[in-house]
């Protein structure tokens, strides 16, 4: 199965890219995009895109910030209006939990940009769903 990944504003990407290329391994998941933006329009746009591509969608960082620019802001006034399956929080070890927003077949893996924070997250339960898709 394909899927996108989105860098929002993230650090260390070279670092968090091959943490989740390991795990994507063992999801059985191939990387059909990859994007880096700053701002939060952009990162709209790049979301309807990889949407558009992929069904499975992960983004890397903005967890972090508590203003209009974090990604959990934009991502809850997007989808006020839509009704997800599912919506969950992936506990992070000493730093920014994550989120799985599901909504029909389409996944949103919502990532910190702490390396060891994403190998950890991307484990087992994580593995076990996308697998189920």
């Amino acid at each position: 199965m394909n899927c996108s990944i989105i860098y929002y504003a993230a650090r260390r990407t070279s670092w968090c890219e091959k943490a989740l290329r390991r795990s994507f391994h063992e999801m059985g998941l191939t990387v059909s995009s990859a994007v880096f933006t700053t701002g939060s329009e952009k990162l709209g746009e790049e979301l309807i895109r990889a949407f558009a591509a992929s069904d499975v969608v992960f983004t890397v960082g903005g967890l972090d910030f508590n203003d209009g620019r974090g990604i959990c802001e934009i991502i809850s006034q997007a989808a006020a209006g839509s009704r997800p399956q599912l919506c969950r929080r992936l506990r992070g070890s000493g730093g920014s939990d994550g989120y799985l927003l599901r909504a029909g077949r389409q996944l949103l893996v919502m990532l910190p940009d702490e390396p060891a924070q994403i190998e950890a997250m991307t484990r087992g339960a994580l593995t076990a769903y996308v697998r189920a898709m």
